[in-house]
Order: C-alpha cells, then sequence, then structure tokens
C-alpha cells in the first residue's frame, strides 16, 4: 500500500502556508506577472528576437511550449546536432547548419515561435547574422519570436537592437513544488520509502530548496531522501543544508546557519528594542495595521564590538533564513561580469525571501565609488548603482543588514536616508556590559560566573572591545592550564594587563569614528 498523502496528488495544489508562514511577509497587492506571463506578453508585442540566458535550457522550452499551446500557434526547436524540427515532430531535412535553420525559418508562414539552442556563438557570422536581422524586420509586424538561448550569451552589437532579454530567474516553491511531489511519489514507489511529511511539510520542503535550479533541487532533494531512508520532518533542514552546500559552491551567495540571536549579544539595547519592534511589521495584526516591512540597517562602530554578531541575530530573533554576500567573488576580469554577478546575487536573495541579506565590511566593496573611478575604471561606481537601484526597487521579503568598520569611506549616495531604515553606532562597551560579556563568555566555557569578581574584572579591562575580553579569556585559559590551575580572576587580570588594547594602540582612529557617528548615527547601546 502507497503511503503518499493528499498533499502530493498531481490533481491537488497546496493553499495553506506551513505553520511556520506567520512571519512571511505580506505580498504585494499588485504581484509581478509569473515568467509565462512575461514571455506571452514578449510574443504577442512582436518582439522578433528574445535572448535568454539561462542554464535550465528543459524548464525555458516547457515554459514555451505552454506559451504556444495558450496562444494556439506551432513551436519548433533547433540545436546543431538534431536541425530545425517541429515541437515533438522530425527534424526538417538539412536544417543542422545554422545558415540553413535560419534560411528554412524564412520560409515558414504564420505566427509561430523559434527555440534556438546555443545559437549565440553562431550569430558571429556575416551571413547568419545578416540573415536574422532580414527575419527581425519581417516578424516585427507579425506575431513570430526566435527565442535564443544558452547558459552564457552574448549577442552581437548588429543584434542587440532586434533583441530584448528575458530573465527566466530561478523557480519559485510554487513552479518547485509539483517537482517536489513528483519526486516523493517516485522514492514512495520505487524505493519504497513511506512518507510521513503533511502537505504544510511538502510545503515547506519546496520553500527549503528555492534558490537552486529545477533540475538541481530536484537531484539534492534526491539525494537527501536517498541518504536519510526517511520522507518526513527531518527531510526539511537536510534539504536545507544540501541548498548551503549548493550556494557555497557558487560563491556568491553563502547561506549561514540561523545560531545566533540576541542572547548571546551583551549590551546594544537601542538596537535590540528596535529589531523587536520591526518584527510586528513581520506579523498579519502588524499589516493589518498599515507596519511596513523594515527594509535594513547599517552597524557602523569600533572593531571587535559585535557588529557581524548583531547582523547575524537579526536572523535568529526573527527565525528568517540569512545569507552572507562576499563582496570580494563580485569582482571579475571581464567588462559587465561583476555586475551580472551582482545582480545575479541579488535575485537569488529575492528568491530566498523571507531572510536577512548579510554585507560585512561594505565598504570594502563600495569604497572606491566615492571618488572619480580612476581606481578600477569605474567598476565600484557601477557596482554601487546596481545595488542602490535594487536597494530602492526590491520587492518586501529581503532585510539588508551591512557592517562596516570605516563608513566615512562610502560613497554619501549610500547614507542618505531611505537607502537602510537606520544607521547604529556600536561603541566600546561601558563597565556594564563588559560585566555581561565576562559573564557571557565563561558561561561559553562551562565556567561557573559566580565564583568570578565581574565587578573587579569589568574595571580592569576598561577600554577593551567584546572581542579583546573574550581573548583575554581564551589566554586564561591557558595560562591556567599550564599552571596546572583552575581558571581565576587573578589570572583573567594577569592576561588584560598585559594586552594594550585597541583603544590605545588605535585612539585617534576611535575617535575619528566617535566624532562622525556623533550627530550621524544612533548609538546602538
Amino acid at each position: 500500500m502507497s503511503n503518499e498523502p493528499k498533499g502530493i496528488s498531481s490533481g491537488q495544489t497546496l493553499t495553506q502556508p506551513p505553520s511556520s508562514a506567520a512571519s512571511v511577509p505580506a505580498k504585494p497587492a499588485n504581484p509581478r506577472p509569473n515568467k509565462r506571463d512575461e514571455l506571452r506578453l514578449l510574443v504577442n508585442s512582436h518582439h522578433p528576437i528574445i535572448a535568454v540566458e539561462t542554464p535550465e535550457e528543459e524548464r525555458l522550452e516547457q515554459l514555451l511550449l505552454d506559451v504556444a499551446a495558450e496562444l494556439a500557434v506551432p513551436m519548433y526547436t533547433w540545436s546543431v546536432t538534431s536541425g530545425l524540427a517541429k515541437a515533438h515532430g522530425a527534424p526538417i531535412y538539412n536544417t543542422d547548419s545554422p545558415e540553413q535553420a535560419v534560411g528554412n525559418i524564412a520560409l515558414i508562414q504564420g505566427d509561430a515561435i523559434f527555440l534556438l539552442k546555443d545559437f549565440a556563438r553562431y550569430c558571429d557570422n556575416d551571413r547568419v547574422c545578416r540573415r536574422l536581422r532580414e527575419l527581425a524586420e519581417k516578424f516585427r509586424a507579425e506575431r513570430r519570436s526566435i527565442v535564443i538561448t544558452a547558459a552564457a550569451l552574448q549577442l552581437p552589437p548588429d543584434l542587440r537592437g532586434d533583441s530584448v532579454p528575458f530573465q527566466l530567474g530561478l523557480p519559485t516553491a510554487d513552479e518547485l513544488l509539483q517537482g517536489v511531489k513528483n519526486v516523493l511519489a517516485e522514492m514512495n514507489r520505487t524505493q519504497q520509502i513511506p512518507i510521513t511529511l503533511d502537505v504544510a511539510g511538502i510545503a515547506q520542503l519546496a520553500q527549503n530548496l528555492v534558490g537552486l535550479p529545477q533540475e538541481e533541487a530536484m537531484r539534492a532533494l534526491r539525494m537527501c531522501i536517498l541518504a536519510r531512508r526517511r520522507i518526513d520532518a527531518g527531510l526539511l533542514d537536510a534539504a536545507l543544508d544540501a541548498k548551503r552546500d549548493a550556494l557555497r559552491s557558487d560563491g556568491l551567495l553563502e547561506t549561514v546557519r540561523r545560531d545566533a540571536s540576541f542572547a548571546d549579544v551583551a549590551g546594544l539595547k537601542r538596537l535590540r528594542e528596535w529589531i523587536a519592534k520591526r518584527k510586528s511589521a513581520l506579523t498579519p495584526e502588524g499589516r493589518r495595521f498599515g507596519l511596513e516591512p523594515p527594509k535594513g540597517i547599517l552597524i557602523t562602530g569600533v572593531q571587535g564590538c559585535g557588529k557581524s554578531l548583531a547582523a547575524r541575530s537579526v536572523a535568529g530573533e526573527w527565525g528568517y533564513e540569512m545569507a552572507r554576500l562576499d563582496a570580494g567573488a563580485l569582482y571579475d576580469k571581464f567588462i559587465g561580469e561583476s555586475e551580472k554577478k551582482l545582480q545575479k546575487a541579488l535575485e537569488l536573495a529575492q528568491k530566498l525571501a523571507p531572510m536577512v541579506l548579510w554585507i560585512d565590511e561594505i565598504e570594502k566593496a563600495f569604497a572606491s565609488a566615492g571618488s572619480s573611478g580612476d581606481a578600477d575604471a569605474g567598476l565600484s561606481q557601477r557596482l554601487l548603482a546596481t545595488l542602490l537601484t535594487w536597494m530602492q526597487d526590491r520587492e518586501s521579503g529581503v532585510f539588508l543588514a551591512a557592517t562596516s568598520n570605516n563608513i566615512s569611506a562610502l560613497p554619501p549616495e549610500m547614507l542618505r536616508k531611505g537607502r537602510f531604515d537606520e544607521i547604529f553606532f556600536v561603541d566600546l562597551p561601558s563597565a556594564e556590559v563588559r560585566s555581561a560579556l565576562f559573564a557571557l563568555h565563561l558561561k561559553k566555557r562551562a565556567r561557573d560566573v559566580a565564583s568570578f569578581d565581574l565587578s573587579k574584572l569589568a574595571v580592569a579591562s576598561e577600554g577593551f572591545s567584546g572581542a579583546e575580553i573574550e581573548q583575554a579569556i581564551v589566554s586564561g585559559l591557558y595560562t591556567a592550564f599550564a599552571q596546572k590551575q583552575q581558571l581565576s580572576t587573578e589570572i583573567l587580570i594577569g592576561e588584560i594587563r598585559g594586552t594594550q588594547p585597541l583603544s590605545i594602540t588605535r585612539a585617534e582612529d576611535i575617535q575619528a569614528i566617535r566624532n562622525w557617528a556623533k550627530n550621524r548615527a544612533v548609538p546602538a547601546d
């Protein structure tokens, strides 16, 4: 007997989100059209050439077949190995060469869609390019479109004016859902693996795979099921881990485990209150009240005082997924590739929503944008323009948490009101916060906090950052072990006195940061 639940039958759709979806921001009142609608609009608008850069050739072909069926027009496909053929039909004789294929397209009468696979590489040929331009001139008056696709696509300048780019993008959770159902049913049928996941769990499983191409997501799901031999609630975390591994190999966006919250942070009272208030906008009650979802924050301040940990803690507080954008991985030696990488990363972040997008030390990626652009031939300025456009136009669901050690290096366009909801300044911890930091780090190392004089340690560590306090405890543990003693207040004070903190070695720099933040940022504590 099959263990297949009702939720995976092909004729049934999931209308109820998983129980944890109460915190997901509401969708816009006028949602953007789906990809099939966008493609249909391009064909109906008489665009003669549609350029699609995507590795998901099969998904694009199925999408075009759906559009052709809706419009009641025939669809033809071409590849260099099989030639030109009507969908589900036999190839037309002697059409495997690009020039012959274009010549035969000119002979086909009436409305039609033509999918040419990997055709861009042949467009540099003078005769092929000329024939395409002549076809484009005729197709503008008819509902006939040539769709050129490849994993990497660059059309020659002569054809760019006749073509329109189409971003297929990554599949949404709704698009992945049917594939997930099919894989679960397949594993249940062929491997006799029981299904104990309910309808809401299956919907969440599809959501957890968002961010991967369709076939890669299905392969990852099969691997997880075969490795575990179970289709239960534990499969949700396994799918998330598989997605993190896949995204990490891409090098653009690295998903980060949601293992931090403000329980791991000492101080930062105002920042914590701000985050707690904005959480209300993520609830159904807050949305009905009219609260707008927050866009993001920029956290600046003294090095080692918990900026990165605070940014990571937002995801833990809200129950969001988190991804880190590696700014260093964006730069490419080829013109235009860096901007495309950033656009791809930001698109992926939107697909992973709701989530926190963390950009650590943001000034390292965009500092040169504030100069004339001579240092990097204007690359930083172009990357900044791409990011600012996304920050202005993006849909709700992605919260940007950026940190900066040198905010004065950032261009003014990034700091104006509206880019970030707020700019917070993290200063060196007060005596009260230093005491809490000692307690926090001692607990992490399984030490009895009551056996330490926290007030004495707080006084001795004046001017120390949180990172320096943690390092003093680490050094103290080594000293105690070497002396065959238990860690004590006296050993820790000895370590503190043997260290010169950043507040002394870089006193001028820290004062400059404080002067900048005095009237420009909100104190985090």
